[in-house]
């Protein structure tokens, strides 16, 4: 089954460490309902419907998806329409065409990849609040009515020039 995975896997990486997939939906293929699977599927046909998995979804470049998508890890190649939520990351790659919500907490885009739509990425290492952070001391410049002299050191080799006007 790997040399059915190198075949079909286009430039979209698969996090399965096995290399296979698990289940494919080729070109010319219509689905409606629900796909629920563990490891790589790969779909190049249409499918409309809600998708739940622990593990990666391809889509091909000829892919239509259209409906909710729940999986670990997202590479598309294709069109999908609708919310998808990727616990580990989704990737656009350059056919990629997304309308809808994407909720991932890592995402990549390859130049030529559309998305229309929202992006809500979920930090899994918040920053404190800004109420929390102490104030911190920072070095106030002199200024002298908005203005303020600068003092220049030529270039070596450079003529050195007087001047003693103020700079706005």
């Amino acid at each position: 089954m790997k040399w059915f995975s190198r075949i079909f896997s286009e430039s979209a990486d698969t996090d399965n460490t096995s290399g296979e997939l698990n289940a494919f939906l080729g070109t010319g293929t219509k689905f409606t309902g629900h796909l629920s699977f563990e490891g790589s599927v790969r779909i190049d046909g249409h499918f409309l419907g809600t998708i739940s998995a622990t593990g990666t979804l391809i889509l091909g470049r000829e892919a239509v998806v259209k409906g909710e998508v729940e999986v670990a890890s997202l590479n598309a190649n294709g069109t999908l329409i609708g919310t998808v939520r990727a616990s580990r990351h989704a990737h656009l790659h350059e056919h990629a065409v997304f309308d809808g919500h994407l909720a991932t907490p890592a995402l990549g885009m390859d130049q030529g990849a559309v998305l229309n739509g929202t992006i809500e990425m979920p930090n899994t290492h918040p920053r404190q609040d800004l109420h929390e952070i102490q104030e911190v001391d920072m070095p106030v410049l002199p200024t002298n009515g908005g203005r303020c002299a600068v003092k220049t050191t030529p270039a070596i080799g450079a003529e050195a020039v007087q001047d003693n006007d103020e700079v706005n």
